[in-house]
């Protein structure tokens, strides 16, 4: 019988002793999706920006797997924050029949810390690119006062945002949080490092940040292994019913 998460399933996020959520910070994450590059994006920030790990998620089909990366265990969800920036790092997509009270449970810690803007990083299939714009956003309702700083045109009408970062949209729309879905053109049915880097450079000119963009470049070749590593993972434990 397939798992069915409700909303009594374990889910619980682990902070580090000492480790506290800045005032006002900003929450960044970004998912598998399309191209990779929400994942790809956010995972990449937080490595260049030295950010320090400071807490964990656990849930009741976490994946059962752990790697190792600079010498350190690394597990499949973890938190960093680089100053008054928080990262949720998703080294594999939420189990399928979890995933509605896992971004649900998500989106309620978030609300809880009041995070000032919430960006969640994701990727636009390139064959629906009909301009020079290499992005688009998609703002919750609360989001409207800060668009403006972004220069970025809205999600046309008729297009959607699929997968955990369209439901953790919906569950931060429903709870008046600020959040802002970034998507930048991607190709899709492989890893896109370029895609990627065309979002770490807005996210640098916003936020007036310094993520090495070009290392993100130089690293594609092992991204792109790394990536079809964890699909042969996957792949292989679908038969125990364990990864989507």
């Amino acid at each position: 019988m397939a798992f069915v998460s409700t909303r009594d399933s374990h889910f619980e996020i682990i902070l580090k002793n000492g480790a506290k959520i800045p005032k006002n910070a900003t929450f960044i994450c970004g998912f598998h999706g399309l191209g990779e590059v929400g994942f790809l994006s956010t995972a990449h920030l937080a490595r260049t920006l030295d950010a320090e790990r400071i807490g964990f998620i656990r849930s009741d089909m976490l994946p059962l797997f752990v790697s190792i990366e600079d010498e350190t265990l690394i597990l499949p969800f973890e938190l960093y924050a680089h100053e008054n920036i928080v990262f949720l790092v998703p080294r594999f997509q939420p189990h399928q029949s979890e995933q509605w009270n896992f971004v649900g449970r998500l989106a309620e810690w978030i609300s809880m810390h009041h995070f000032s803007d919430i960006l969640l990083l994701g990727g636009l299939d390139a064959s629906f690119k009909e301009d020079e714009e290499d992005m688009r956003c998609v703002p919750t309702s609360a989001y409207a006062p800060q668009l403006e700083k972004w220069n970025v045109s809205v999600l046309e009408e008729g297009l959607f945002v699929a997968g955990p970062l369209a439901l953790l949209l919906a569950e931060l729309e429903m709870r008046d949080a600020p959040a802002l879905g970034l998507l930048t053109y991607a190709t899709r049915g492989r890893p896109d490092p370029r895609s990627a880097a065309t979002m770490l450079e807005k996210i640098n000119e916003v936020y007036g940040l310094d993520a090495d963009v070009d290392q993100l470049l130089e690293e594609s070749k092992e991204i792109e292994r790394l990536e079809k590593m964890r699909k042969s993972i996957e792949s292989e434990d679908r038969s125990s019913d364990m990864f989507v």
